[in-house]
């Protein structure tokens, strides 16, 4: 019988295991990762240890060993849950659920939440008979072609010193600032772009050749932060733009000009009227 409990900082090497062979693409994809990589999922759970310790759980089998995970975020009455996974030969037994409980027990009595969610279809009829409302979504893929990244973005390179600039962006589109998962995004070695202006702001954090979070306040700042961020990235490269939502229509018209592809992918899960999350391309992670 499996026996859940809060996550300890001896459980972190356990718990990557876990939720990067339950949700990665495939095994090889986990064991090709560089020690930087893998150093960077690490840094994450101990964010998540250092910040919501009384929302991250894990899951044991009668020898002890993890084979589940949850962790749900609380930023300013926004819930968000940031990861559920169980391993393979786990899945099947409720342990999902349960976690899933727990996770929701430490957002109180909240009426706004977010869920990035996997294609599982156990998973998806949880997060659904949880209350949240189903939104699919589609990621793009493929290479930029370049000829048609559009002249005069005028978007600069930001800092520490844009993080209020993010939060009253954030404020605006999901009714809670991302506080300190920002910092621990910039201090993980992610790009960040900003455009500050009189008819407009909005931000965008980009790690290698994927994007990790985008918001604005409208749709045409968000296109030339979306539009900067391509060009940004190395000729060739495989892009992948994740959690575009029916109502990112802006971004799905720029990036197939971009010579991307969309395909359905996972849905954002919605509880509740969190704000008007657009124009928004989320974070997996933290929403």
């Amino acid at each position: 019988m499996a026996h859940l409990r809060q996550m300890r900082r001896d459980d972190i090497e356990a718990a990557y295991r876990v939720a990067s062979f339950a949700l990665a693409g495939s095994e090889q994809e986990v064991l090709d990762r560089s020690p930087e990589e893998k150093e960077l999922y690490l840094s994450r759970f101990r964010h998540y240890l250092d910040h919501d310790p009384n929302g991250s759980f894990v899951a044991t089998d009668g020898h002890s060993e993890v084979v589940g995970v949850s962790v749900a975020l609380l930023r300013n009455g926004l819930w968000v849950l940031a990861l559920l996974a169980v391993s393979e030969e786990a899945q099947g037994g409720g342990i999902g659920r349960s976690l899933m409980k727990h996770a929701l027990d430490y957002g109180g009595d909240f009426t706004e939440g977010m869920i990035a969610a996997s294609t599982h279809p156990a998973a998806l009829r949880t997060y659904s008979n949880s209350g949240f409302a189903l939104h699919p979504t589609f990621t793009a893929k493929g290479k930029l072609r370049r000829e048609n990244v559009p002249p005069d973005l005028e978007v600069r390179e930001g800092d520490a010193s844009d993080l209020d600039l993010a939060a009253r962006v954030d404020r605006r589109l999901r009714g809670a600032a991302h506080g300190p998962d920002l910092e621990n995004i910039l201090s993980g070695g992610a790009r960040m772009l900003v455009i500050e202006e009189a008819g407009g702001e909005g931000y965008a954090f980009s790690h290698g050749e994927n994007l990790w979070l985008l918001g604005a306040t409208d749709e045409g700042v968000a296109a030339r932060l979306l539009w900067a961020y391509l060009a940004a990235c190395e000729p060739d490269s495989d892009l992948e733009v994740r959690w575009i939502t029916a109502r990112q229509n802006w971004a799905m018209r720029a990036l197939l000009d971009a010579g991307l592809d969309l395909h359905p992918d996972g849905p954002v899960c919605v509880k509740g009227s969190p704000g008007p999350l657009a124009p928004y391309l989320p974070s997996g992670s933290f929403l």
